[in-house]
């Protein structure tokens, strides 16, 4: 069904737009909405949101109902031209079937976020087609390498993706590969597994990151995939940064765990397609964006990820 739906792209931005705000997941402070707002003047953008964007119940920025209709809202208000989560948390995907697609097929903008946002991200281009952006939230720590990806790919349309220079990938199996990018936070992506949502990793390349989870349960994780038949399908494998994911406390050690390294080797060596690790994404301050949607080729002599197509109309 998904490769039925046509491809949407968005109008890229120019300085002075205006970016809408959202929190579909986790609730945030003041000071974070505010070190957003700065941060986008700082880029040359203006920021709006509504008046829920402040709210609260328990570890949610409101009720399901108040943080699906902003984002509804949001692509309909013609002002409006991208959207930008403002933080990940939790929460995404209770809402995903209170979107409206048709809204969005019809009212089609940028839509920037990570983490929990994976789930919006994913779902959005699986029911509309419209190319979505993995990358950043606005309470992303916006160093100089991150700043600069904002404005090559918003802004000045550059066509690769590469890690930052201080940030080596390691290539676990040599390789090239041409496919559709698709993927995002390794819980929320196997949170999906088995329902309407799950995102479908044929003949895609597959971006993955992941925070704070033991080494046992990424390979638990990974192992999932790998049952599960989606991620064998996959054209090739980029893995980000995995924070605070390896042999990184008295409990986790060598004696008792295997790396991050020997678990994607294991899990995944045997895939025969290019797999590359510790490309800068994640829950890290250098973070690069990728388009959702947008067919790419990977080649591990070189490292980066070319675009082969502009995700902007």
């Amino acid at each position: 069904m998904q490769n039925l739906i046509k491809t949407i792209k968005p109008q890229k931005l120019k300085k002075g737009d205006r970016i809408g705000l959202v929190c579909p997941a986790g609730f945030i402070t003041k000071e974070q909405l505010d070190k957003t707002s700065n941060i986008l003047s700082e880029l040359g953008f203006n920021s709006f949101f509504s008046d829920n964007i402040l709210n609260r119940q328990g570890y949610l920025a409101g009720n399901d109902k108040e943080r699906a209709e902003d984002i509804n809202q949001m692509f309909i208000n013609k002002s409006i031209k991208a959207i930008l989560a403002v933080r990940g948390g939790y929460g995404s995907s209770r809402i995903i079937d209170l979107i409206d697609y048709q809204t969005i097929k019809e009212n089609p903008k940028i839509f920037i976020g990570y983490s929990d946002i994976t789930a919006l991200l994913n779902s959005i281009n699986k029911f509309t087609g419209l190319i979505t952006f993995h990358g950043i939230v606005g309470i992303s720590d916006f160093n100089d390498y991150t700043k600069q990806n904002f404005l090559n790919l918003f802004v000045n349309n550059l066509l690769e993706i590469k890690s930052d220079e201080n940030i080596s990938p390691k290539i676990i199996n040599h390789g090239s590969a041409q496919g559709k990018l698709a993927g995002g936070n390794l819980s929320t992506i196997n949170s999906l597994l088995a329902t309407d949502f799950e995102i479908d990793f044929t003949d895609k390349i597959v971006f993955i990151e992941d925070i704070s989870e033991s080494p046992y349960k990424i390979d638990r994780m990974l192992t999932q995939l790998l049952l599960s038949g989606n991620l064998k399908k996959a054209k090739a494998i980029i893995l980000g940064v995995f924070k605070n994911c390896d042999l990184n406390d008295d409990d986790i050690n060598k004696q008792n765990s295997l790396s991050l390294q020997e678990i994607f080797i294991d899990r995944l060596n045997n895939l025969n397609i290019p797999v590359i690790s510790n490309f800068s994404f994640g829950h890290i301050e250098s973070q690069a964006i990728f388009p959702i949607g947008i067919t790419a080729e990977i080649n591990t002599n070189e490292l980066f990820i070319r675009l082969l197509e502009k995700p902007f109309s």
